[in-house]
């Protein structure tokens, strides 16, 4: 298994929170389905976790991959 990291999503609103995790969803499934990501990764990733910062009044979603499957998740929801 490839060394794991993390990307934070800053989130307002909750509707946008379940916009990111089915694309996330999607993805991973996308990448599993072409062989990118073991049974393991795939079910290790999708473990997202969520906190809420007082401080800028929003949610933070944590989720977690290698670092090339994270920068290609960012290109494909941001450009």
């Amino acid at each position: 298994m490839k060394s794991s990291k993390i990307i934070t999503i800053g989130i307002k609103e909750l509707a946008h929170q379940k916009v990111i995790l089915a694309a996330w969803y999607n993805f991973l499934k996308e990448n599993f389905d072409a062989k990118k990501v073991t049974a393991e990764e795939f079910t290790q990733y999708l473990q997202a976790h969520v906190m809420y910062d007082l401080d800028k009044d929003q949610i933070e979603l944590m989720l977690s991959g290698s670092e090339p499957l994270l920068e290609d998740f960012k290109k494909s929801i941001f450009g």
